[in-house]
């Protein structure tokens, strides 16, 4: 039993060397805002999904000390990406503004994930900031405007035949019509 403990244990950081060195070179390459999930990257992200946010919302979407925050702030308005404007209601407040050279290095942003085998995804955020288009794309009811989905390595658009078989999908409200069977309902 330590034997395999100890085989995991070896994989796992193995595969963290890995992640490391990826996550390196891809800074190398793309700096800092090569990173969706994390620093300017991230902020960048979801001020694609919603080009004006307050500072307020902003910190609750980022779970991010508001001090953290301003230096982010700070450094992305510095490259012109957002503009900050007061509240009229509380001057303390901001009101971040994508500009128009920040939508476009928002828009060469990779927001890319990957589900693996055997895993469940679920997608949980505000109202506005894309889930239902994501999985209006993944279900073929709309087309991405720029970039490419992937299901099990089956293009979406190019071979759904092979990916409508292999999904699933349990919207929040439920919209079953009473005189078709559950197999009928699938389809």
């Amino acid at each position: 039993m330590d034997k395999i403990k100890d085989e995991i244990l070896e994989q796992f950081i193995r595969l963290q060397g890995l992640l490391h060195r990826y996550h390196t070179q891809h800074f190398m390459e793309f700096g800092p805002l090569g990173n969706s999930h994390r620093g300017q990257g991230r902020m960048l992200s979801i001020l694609k999904l919603k080009p004006e946010i307050s500072q307020k919302e902003l910190t609750y979407l980022l779970d991010m000390s508001k001090q953290g925050l301003a230096e982010l702030l700070n450094k992305l308005e510095k490259k012109g990406y957002i503009k900050r404007e007061p509240v009229e209601e509380d001057r303390r407040s901001f009101n971040i503004k994508l500009t128009e050279e920040g939508a476009a290095v928002a828009g060469e942003i990779d927001v890319s994930s990957n589900v693996f085998k055997g895993e469940i995804f679920g997608m949980i955020g505000p109202n506005g900031v894309g889930k239902s288009t994501i999985f209006s794309m993944l279900t073929k009811l709309t087309k991405p405007s720029s970039g490419s989905i992937k299901v099990a390595g089956f293009d979406i658009g190019k071979q759904d035949d092979m990916i409508r078989p292999i999904i699933g999908i349990v919207p929040q409200k439920l919209s079953l019509y009473p005189l078709l069977t559950a197999k009928e309902s699938k389809v």
